[in-house]
Formats: structure tokens, sequence, C-alpha cells
């Protein structure tokens, strides 16, 4: 049975994933950051003894926050990444690692479809560190002190193991499905005009899982992880109302407000993914379309409602 570390174990894609490797057999070491300290080495190499695999989870995604404190962001995103790497160095042998990393790496100025040859332009701090971590990786794989791989996932939405994250810089959608389920307005900046990929929590698992049983993508570099297909936010809010009006009967309004002075440039940017250097390897697909993944979304929290309410 393959023993396999997964960090940010409290977090979002984390319990969606845990929960779908435990069905496939492996044995997990779930990691957070309240009971692991993962900017010291000891705390690594304990992790590491015996582990054949290390998915890479933990980060801090507020946006807003890495730029105000660039300092604090690295300690969490990006000294966990090198002291890991050390870490593995002590271990004599090259433990495979997947690190979750972000499409928004290519920046703003770049043409759709992104895929591995489009030029790293990364304009925010966060994406930045993203970029550091997976240059680390990269080294560290180059002397064979682990073998990395880098899956760079574009817009993560749906239910997985719970609604997950409601960070409103990194989990728009989810946020306006549980506003929408409690007959709240979905509120949408201007007019909605940024295209985003959307891809579902199960399908950004599998890809984890994938990446696991197929380790020759383990060879230091980065792949995209997205469906191929875009949607304005316009449209995913209209998908979201009609699913939702749907399933509870009751209207619910979008509402479209002025954007906020500090909306950073990349939440205006438009992003479509291609995988297909992924799916060569891996046989990964993205299965999820979005209305079907707002749907199951919109009536698993109408169910945990119902129970919560008989309860």
């Amino acid at each position: 049975m393959s023993i396999v570390v997964v960090t940010g174990a409290r977090g979002y894609i984390a319990r969606a994933l845990a929960r779908l490797l435990a069905n496939k057999g492996y044995s997990l070491r779930l990691v957070s950051r309240v009971q692991n300290d993962l900017c010291d080495e000891e705390s690594w190499h304990t992790l590491l003894r015996g582990a054949d695999a290390v998915v890479h989870l933990s980060s801090r995604t507020d946006l807003q926050a890495a730029e105000t404190n660039p300092t604090e962001d690295r300690i969490f995103n990006v000294e966990p990444v090198r002291v890991l790497a050390r870490a593995a160095e002590r271990c004599g042998r090259a433990v495979p690692v997947i690190f979750a990393s972000s499409t928004s790496i290519a920046g703003t100025a770049h043409s759709n479809l992104v895929n591995e040859q489009t030029l790293d332009r990364p304009c925010s701090v966060y994406d930045r560190h993203k970029l550091e971590c997976e240059t680390i990786l990269q080294e560290a794989t180059k002397r064979r002190v682990l073998r990395a791989c880098s899956l760079r996932l574009a817009t993560v939405y749906g239910y997985g193991n719970g609604i997950g994250s409601v960070n409103p810089n990194r989990g728009v959608l989810n946020t306006m499905m549980y506003r929408a389920v409690n007959g709240q307005p979905l509120t949408l900046y201007g007019d909605g005009s940024p295209i985003r990929d959307f891809t579902h929590v199960n399908d950004v698992c599998n890809a984890f899982h994938l990446a696991l049983a197929k380790q020759a993508v383990c060879d230091g570099g980065h792949y995209i992880v997205a469906t191929g297909r875009g949607h304005t936010l316009a449209e995913a809010f209209r998908f979201i109302k009609q699913e939702a009006q749907r399933l509870i009967g009751r209207d619910i309004e979008i509402r479209h407000i002025a954007e906020p002075a500090h909306l950073h440039p990349i939440e205006r940017s438009n992003f479509v993914g291609d995988a297909s250097a992924f799916q060569r390897l891996t046989a990964w697909r993205a299965d999820i379309d979005l209305r079907s993944g707002i749907r199951d979304c919109l009536q698993q929290l109408v169910a945990n409602a119902a129970i919560a309410g008989a309860g």
C-alpha cells in the first residue's frame, strides 16, 4: 500500500483528494499547519520517513493578503517548499512530489489557449511565489533530490467533500452558490465579461491521483490542468441563478456592482487552458461541464440545508 503525505489537509482540495485516495487504497498522512510546522526541516524529515509520495497543497491563497504582506506570504507559501527540498535530500531517495500551482502564473498578457510553452508573466505576489516554488522543485529534480511535478490549476469550483473554498479571491463560484441557496443576491463586478476556465474539484482531484499513478509526469516541469472551455463570469452566474431557482423555487437576483478600487489586474484577465500535454501522459480529462458541476453543488447544498433543518 502506497503511503502519501498530503499537506493542507484542512483545505478545500485536500479534503476531497483525501477521500478519493483513501477509496483508491492509499495510506494517507494528512498534514495541517496546526499540527506540523512546514517551515521546520525536522518536521518534513519525519513526514517523509517511509513515504512513497507527497502531494503539497498547503498554501495561503488570499491574493490581497499576499500583496499587502509579501514577506509573510513567502513564509506561508515558499519557505515550506524550500525546506521540503532540503529534507528530501537528507532522505537519500527521490520521493515524488506533486505540487499544486496556478495557471495565473501566465499573467494577463497572453493568448488563449494557454499551454506549457506560454511565457510566464506572473503579475501578483502570489503567482511569483508559486513560480519560485516550481523553480525550487525543478532544480531539486535536476539534482535527483526528489521528482517533482507542478500542476497548474485553473479556477477550481464545486462541492467536492463540502463546499470548501469561500475565499472571495479564489472561490467566487462557491461563494455565490452558497449565497444562492440562501436566497441572497449574487454580486457581480461590472458586466462580468472576464473569461475563466472553471475546473471541477473532482476533476482536479483525479488529476492529482493520476499524477501519483503515472509518475512519468514527475520530470520537474509543470502541466496545465484545465477543461479547455471558457465561460464568462456573467454566464457562470446565470447558470447559478437558473439552477438555484429551479431547485428552491425562488427568484435569485444578479446584482451588478462596481469593481473595488483594490481589484488586482489578474482578476480582470481572460484565461482558457490547454491540458493536452498532461492528458497525453496520464489519460486525464475533465469530465464535468460547468453547468452540471453547478447543478450538483447546489443540490448538495440544498440537501445539506434540509438535513440541518430536520435536525
